[in-house]
């Protein structure tokens, strides 16, 4: 049986996944809307091209965010793929605190994301 604490942790870890992935989708539909080529017939390296757009999207959404700290939790964990206790080790923070300010910044991106699609 779990405990109250348990439930609103499990609970909060699944809105936040839930979150995360519709950010990761909205950002995907995205990146195919700005790499569609201007016309049809043009050839060129879908690959590198859709990477850079990738990257320079993601960069430009990071930016949005208003504090460093919370950058550098979404880069390290989102992008990167680190456990929220390793880079609440590298920031010399708790886990708790790390997943909080993991949970602002998605929901910044999420907000920014969603005005950006309405347009």
């Amino acid at each position: 049986m779990m405990t109250c604490d348990e439930e609103l942790v499990e609970t909060c870890r699944r809105l936040l996944k839930r979150s995360a992935w519709r950010i990761q989708y909205k950002t995907r539909i995205q990146q195919l809307r700005e790499s569609r080529p201007i016309y049809d017939s043009q050839v060129y390296d879908a690959s590198f091209e859709s990477m850079v757009i990738s990257e320079l999207f993601v960069d430009e959404m990071l930016q949005k965010i208003p504090w460093e700290k919370c950058r550098y939790i979404i880069k390290r964990t989102v992008i990167d793929g680190l456990a929220e206790k390793e880079v609440a080790r590298e920031l010399h923070m708790t886990q708790q605190g790390v997943s909080k300010w993991k949970r602002k910044g998605l929901d910044i991106l999420k907000e920014q994301l969603d005005t950006s699609l309405k347009l």
